[in-house]
């Protein structure tokens, strides 16, 4: 069984702080960070932010943290993904999605492309696709962390 490393939980966490929060400095993220129980080094919040492409950027009221732009229209692409998928199950081997007709192939191409879920492959027809999760990760975590994204990612 694999659950999501502390690495993948603070990369969410961060994205959700910064969208939540107007972060101006490392300290207060690291603060909030500590807060949700993902604390890390100075020098690890600094890759982090460099690796989810997170910059600092002044604005109106001063400094901020936010998602540069190709960031954000990978968020918004997420959030459309997230509302084509209807429903997340799983058999104890394989995730079984279920779509709006003629979207489980976009569904999946999305999938495919964010491997790092869990994911080894996807196979897609109309309205469903399977997902195989990589060898040591369950079925049943894979699609919880798919249904935790979709929950994260619908208004």
């Amino acid at each position: 069984m694999r659950a999501m490393t502390a690495k993948e939980h603070r990369a969410l966490l961060i994205r959700q702080l910064i969208r939540e929060h107007q972060v101006r400095s490392q300290e207060e993220l690291a603060s909030l960070l500590e807060a949700e129980g993902a604390g890390c080094t100075q020098a690890t919040l600094s890759r982090h932010l460099r690796e989810l492409s997170i910059v600092r950027r002044s604005g109106p009221d001063g400094p901020r943290y936010q998602e540069d732009d190709a960031s954000q229209l990978s968020a918004h692409l997420a959030g459309l993904v997230a509302r084509e998928i209807l429903a997340v199950d799983h058999n104890g081997q394989m995730v079984v999605i279920r779509t709006l007709p003629g979207r489980a192939g976009g569904v999946a191409a999305w999938l495919d492309q964010h491997g790092h879920f869990g994911i080894l492959g996807t196979i897609a027809g109309d309205d469903t696709l399977f997902v195989a999760p990589r060898e040591g990760v369950d079925s049943h975590t894979l699609a919880q962390h798919i249904r935790d994204l979709v929950a994260q990612e619908t208004p």
